[in-house]
């Protein structure tokens, strides 16, 4: 197989990758706090022999949307949201989480969970507590948490990073990180609202035609290649009319 054939696939293998982001934005596109991803492209050059070079394509990185998506209002106190550039940190069984999505709420032990079951961390590392027998809770815009007479329980822990970039996902809305967290400088806590997912739909939907039109062309191409190069050893095995 010729080069023309090798970069066609670089090319197929390339948007198949982008496909499946796509597909997992738009599968999300409901989901609190989700943030969208993008596949970064970069052409890689080689130079099998002295004055040639061939170009292919590859996925160089998977790029985040960092942006904020809308704010939606809910009627449940232990729905929380971070604006600006925080994360809330969530313990797993395999070491502490950072997560935008903030559907909360207490479990059995008193304990504010996510809806995996996973605890919310305070600022001295330990599951925030949410006494039940306290009435209504109040958590200001620090991730202060009081009652209704303003004695103070606990603080939501909010951290941040300074590449959010090298985050991965470990899960739907998890991330994990191996860049040391910092204190947010914009982070803002709003009790009873959850941000919505910032994957625009419409826009993702177009991206997918505009991938599925190009692995098409990509594939057209292969095709034309395979039959010249069948045309050409046809031409070449075939006995010479002087013979």
């Amino acid at each position: 197989m010729e080069a023309t054939s090798f970069i066609a696939l670089s090319r197929q293998s390339a948007l198949q990758r982008e496909m499946s982001a796509i597909a997992n934005n738009i599968a999300n596109v409901n989901t609190a706090g989700f943030k969208g991803q993008r596949v970064l492209f970069a052409e890689y050059l080689e130079e099998p022999r002295f004055g040639e070079k061939i170009s292919y394509v590859i996925d160089k990185a998977v790029a985040f949307d960092m942006s904020e998506g809308t704010l939606q209002v809910t009627a449940n106190d232990y729905d929380l949201t971070v604006s600006g550039d925080g994360f809330f940190v969530v313990e797993t069984p395999a070491g502490p989480r950072y997560t935008r999505t903030g559907t909360f709420k207490p479990n059995e032990n008193g304990e504010l969970v996510t809806t995996e079951g996973y605890a919310v961390l305070d600022s001295n590392n330990n599951p925030v507590s949410v006494p039940m027998d306290q009435g209504p809770l109040l958590i200001d815009e620090f991730g202060f948490i009081r009652t209704q007479d303003g004695a103070e329980i606990s603080q939501i822990q909010i951290v941040a990073f300074d590449n959010p970039q090298t985050l991965q996902r470990a899960g739907t809305n998890l991330f994990v990180s191996l860049e040391e967290p910092i204190q947010p400088q914009t982070a803002r806590v709003v009790q009873g609202a959850l941000e919505s997912s910032n994957v625009n739909a419409v826009g993702e939907i177009t991206r997918m035609i505009e991938v599925h039109r190009s692995y098409e062309r990509t594939s057209n191409l292969i095709q034309q290649e395979h039959d010249r190069m069948r045309d050409g050893i046809r031409r070449l095995g075939k006995p010479s009319s002087g013979a």
